[in-house]
């Protein structure tokens, strides 16, 4: 599991973009992250879990806190865990190749010959879907139509 740093990248929900989006890490608090700035907007806010994605408890008093983070796996926000465990969840479908001119749906893995392979998330209507890759996340062009 890689371990996250500043200047690494982090999934994180934008709050000016108003979606998951890849982010820099620019701060952490100890093990946590604090800061990140978005890679699509350039804003530099605090962290926010993911849609779909519970942040670790921060109000804990820290003698409490100690004893629990032995206890309780890390949660890894990173682009390439993300894109692991989508990966994982699904694997028993076949991959298609990426081309503009090709409809995808929600969930489809498809292979990219910039990007390698990725998974579909998110559709932005009309022409347009957001994947994620290994090492980010991408808005790529298709045709929209079934």
């Amino acid at each position: 599991m890689p371990s996250l740093t500043v200047g690494k990248d982090a999934l994180s929900y934008c709050s000016s973009c108003k979606m998951d989006l890849n982010h820099t890490i620019v701060s952490m608090k100890g093990d946590k992250l604090h800061r990140v700035q978005c890679r699509t907007c350039k804003k530099e806010h605090v962290f926010k879990a993911p849609k779909g994605l519970t942040e670790p408890a921060t109000d804990k008093p820290e003698k409490k806190a100690r004893a629990k983070k032995s206890s309780e796996p890390k949660v890894d926000h990173s682009i390439g865990a993300e894109w692991e465990k989508l990966m994982a969840s699904h694997k028993h479908l076949p991959t298609k190749p990426y081309s503009t001119k090709m409809h995808f749906a929600l969930g489809e893995k498809i292979s990219h010959p910039t990007f390698g392979d990725g998974i579909i998330a998110k559709h932005i209507h009309p022409n347009k879907v957001e994947v994620v890759f290994q090492t980010d996340l991408k808005v790529l062009i298709h045709s929209g139509t079934v």
